[in-house]
């Protein structure tokens, strides 16, 4: 992630925290593929997963951070595509505005 979006994600991540509190719990979700203590690899989450994750009022939020001109990649769309699919919340957001005016709105 460049510093840029990197800015704009923690940013985002203690707006969304400080605007839905108490009824909303996120956090920064991890992708991607560790090596454990033992050598084995583990998968941090699904492919495609987005940068911020929670809860909201009981449904399931996904928040993928870009900059202004960042594209979500194809394994993005197919993530966001199921997490629709399944009643969940997906939304791109270019700021933390942008990320509460979007879940304001599918709410």
């Amino acid at each position: 992630m460049s510093n840029a979006e990197t800015d704009i994600h923690n940013r985002t991540l203690v707006a969304l925290s400080r605007e839905f509190h108490p009824g909303g719990i996120f956090w920064r979700q991890n992708a991607g593929r560790i090596r454990s203590d033992r050598g084995d690899w583990v998968s941090l989450g699904p492919p495609g997963i987005a940068d911020i994750v929670g809860v909201l009022n009981g449904r399931a939020v996904f928040v993928e951070v870009k900059t202004a001109t960042g594209k979500q990649r194809d394994v993005q769309k197919k993530f966001q595509q199921a997490v629709e699919k399944a009643g969940g919340i997906y939304i791109v957001a270019r700021s933390p505005q942008a990320a509460i005016e979007g879940l304001k709105n599918a709410l």
